[in-house]
């Protein structure tokens, strides 16, 4: 699926009294150029309109609603570790024992080193919850050391 949108922001306009238009400048970061460029259709072509829809985007409404890190359950936060590529290769650097027995799974992983049988019990122990913690911290002090 091909974008069908880019992020511009409003700079300028001009009016043409020629032809009884305004020129709108919309300022589009050198970065996202290309893409822009491909959803416009290239170069502008006089003999063949097109129209296109503007939108603003409301200041203050993220996207999606994100909710801190702290306020995210262990078995959350262990779920989404799990999904980072970062995060497996952290595992199998620091507990390449349990990395091994848990057939290179994160997920399997994180239940060995925490003893349990399922991420959601994590929130249930104690112990087991202090043990993720720990590994967390060191996983992001290992990214900004390692892979910053």
């Amino acid at each position: 699926m091909s974008a069908s949108a880019f992020k511009a922001t409003y700079s300028d306009w001009k009016l043409v009294r020629t032809r009884q238009v305004i020129q709108i400048v919309f300022e589009v970061p050198l970065a996202d150029a290309d893409n822009a460029y491909e959803i416009l259709g290239g170069m502008p072509n006089s003999s063949k309109e097109r129209w296109f829809g503007i939108a603003a985007i409301r200041e203050g409404i993220p996207a999606k609603s994100k909710r801190d890190w702290r306020d995210l359950s262990p078995a959350q936060q262990a779920g989404m570790r799990c999904q980072e590529p970062a995060f497996a290769a952290f595992l199998a650097e620091h507990y390449p024992d349990d990395w091994r027995e848990a057939a290179s799974d994160p997920g399997e992983c994180i239940r060995l080193i925490c003893g349990v049988t399922s991420r959601s019990l994590i929130e249930k122990d104690q112990r087991s919850r202090v043990i993720w913690k720990q590994i967390d911290d060191q996983f992001q002090a290992w990214k900004l050391v390692e892979h910053a």
